[in-house]
């Protein structure tokens, strides 16, 4: 069977997170018949148009960057994954200018696209109610599948989290990991304001805790002058996903206030690595994090503190079950006779 693949977006972020573990995946098994292409492009029009025309036919398309194929694949598969294509009346109110008009202009073609695909792969339930909102008619045709996490060595992760545990009993500074791309519609000037609040909390009596907020983020993103100033804060700035999980593996817990998350990598991560996920109390962050989740119900400088407190005496295990197996993931995406 032959397989037009295209994985044009995936630079930064999940996406790309996701294709790092397409390509472990690859690496596994023999897909003579498979062709990728658009790695490291940008998903323009123009690539749309050009993707459609390989001079070759195929069997089965899958689109791993929310546009489906319109021609090219007998069967069109999809995976969606852009909240900010599916917005409830609600956010778009909220948000505002805050989501660009790029992504006004591209909702229309995701939809319609998607319309189009035999099946239709989502990476959580949540998303799943975004996308039957917009088009109730492709329920047949939709599944959710979690996103694939690959975790670091076992014994790796045993010898880190003994290493946490002697710095907190030394009582050693605390490290709280916000893994994320700071971008308009993610709030997060105001979140890091809350979460800061809340590490001046630690701070006082009765619990006296030493902590910061580490950011995968550059102070020019935040918009407030005195939040990147905080010194409670540190700023390291972008960095490959490979240096991200390493980070994540040895902080005393991530941090991860994002509300607009179609999966939310860092939170299967921490719930994959043992390490608590200090996040919003909603189905959503239930469902991705499982127990790793410790949460808070409001965005308060006293429930955020609250978690973090929570979080620090946790005695979490990474969880056994993986329910974010790559092999099973991708196996499904691609389909039967995928490997011949």
């Amino acid at each position: 069977m032959k397989i037009l693949v295209d994985c044009a977006g995936a630079r930064i972020g999940g996406a790309k997170r996701l294709l790092n573990e397409f390509d472990l995946y690859l690496r596994e098994r023999d897909l003579p018949e498979m062709r990728l292409i658009g790695r490291d492009r940008v998903l323009t029009g123009l690539w749309l148009l050009r993707r459609e025309r390989t001079g070759e036919r195929f069997d089965r398309s899958l689109a791993l960057n929310n546009v489906a194929f319109v021609a090219a694949g007998r069967e069109r598969r999809v995976l969606i994954h852009g909240p900010q294509h599916f917005l409830r009346t609600d956010e778009l109110r909220s948000l505002g200018l805050r989501i660009s008009p790029a992504v006004h202009a591209q909702a229309p073609v995701v939809w319609a696209t998607m319309r189009r695909a035999d099946r239709i792969v989502v990476p959580s339930t949540s998303m799943a109610e975004r996308v039957m909102r917009i088009a109730p008619s492709v329920r047949n045709r939709l599944v959710v599948a979690f996103n694939p996490v690959t975790p670091p060595d076992a014994a790796l992760l045993r010898a880190l989290a003994d290493e946490r545990r002697e710095r907190d009993t030394a009582g050693g500074p605390v490290d709280f990991l916000c893994p994320i791309i700071i971008t308009p519609h993610k709030l997060m000037t105001r979140r890091l304001r809350a979460g800061l609040a809340a590490l001046d909390i630690l701070a006082g009596p009765p619990h006296h805790v030493e902590a910061t907020i580490t950011v995968t983020g550059r102070a020019a993103l935040i918009e407030d002058p005195e939040v990147a100033r905080h010194p409670r804060l540190r700023l390291v700035g972008e960095h490959p996903a490979a240096t991200v999980i390493d980070m994540m593996v040895r902080c005393d817990a991530i941090f991860f206030p994002a509300e607009l998350e179609s999966f939310g990598y860092p939170m299967a991560e921490g719930r994959m690595m043992g390490v608590p996920v200090i996040a919003l109390d909603t189905a959503h962050n239930r469902e991705i994090a499982g127990p790793a989740l410790v949460g808070y119900e409001r965005e308060t400088a006293e429930e955020i503190a609250a978690a973090m407190h929570a979080a620090l005496d946790a005695d979490l295990k990474p969880d056994q079950d993986n329910p974010f197996d790559r092999g099973p993931y991708f196996d499904l995406l691609l389909g039967e006779g995928a490997a011949g």
